[in-house]
């Protein structure tokens, strides 16, 4: 394994919580800290959430769907 992959899969895992962490925030499991972080109203963080995790997924299938994806 190189340096580059062992870095990957750490910004991967990284990434796969940060979003995990938004969508559960989503279905309304409490995180109050979470949307003080960013200095947001609840309303104002679920839609961040939801537009964040949507675009991300969107994303993830357009890299997962292009020809030149190793």
């Amino acid at each position: 394994m190189t340096s580059k992959t062992i870095i990957l899969k750490i910004l991967d895992a990284l990434i796969i919580a940060f979003l995990g962490l938004l969508a559960l925030s989503m279905v309304r499991v409490p995180l109050g800290w979470l949307p003080r972080l960013f200095h947001m109203s609840s309303r104002e963080f679920n839609g961040f959430s939801i537009f964040v995790v949507a675009a991300s997924m969107c994303l993830m299938y357009a890299i997962a769907s292009s020809d030149s994806a190793p």
